[in-house]
């Protein structure tokens, strides 16, 4: 529950299951969350080791996110929580 327990963990982990992204397609992704909310869910996922960063040094300095090996085990647990939602949750 510490992992998934609040609003846009979730999202985040979900926005990450295709690769790599970016912070703004993150944020899109993750339905809109603001930037100082996403900032700090993914330092706490990254702490949790659920999420790595890497600086990608171009002109400008970019960031990625993606999801280490614990964090693509919280896929399938994601999903089955929303099928649970879609037949249950009314």
């Amino acid at each position: 529950m510490a992992v998934l327990g609040d609003k846009w963990s979730p999202f985040i982990v979900q926005s990450l299951e295709h690769g790599p992204q970016r912070f703004c397609r993150i944020q899109e992704e993750a339905g809109g969350v603001n930037p100082r909310t996403l900032s700090q869910r993914l330092a706490r996922l990254e702490e949790m080791m659920i999420v790595s960063k890497r600086v990608i040094s171009t002109t400008p300095p970019h960031t990625e996110y993606q999801l280490t090996e614990r964090g693509r085990a919280l896929l399938p647990i994601l999903a089955q929580m929303a099928d649970w939602s879609a037949r249950y949750a009314r």
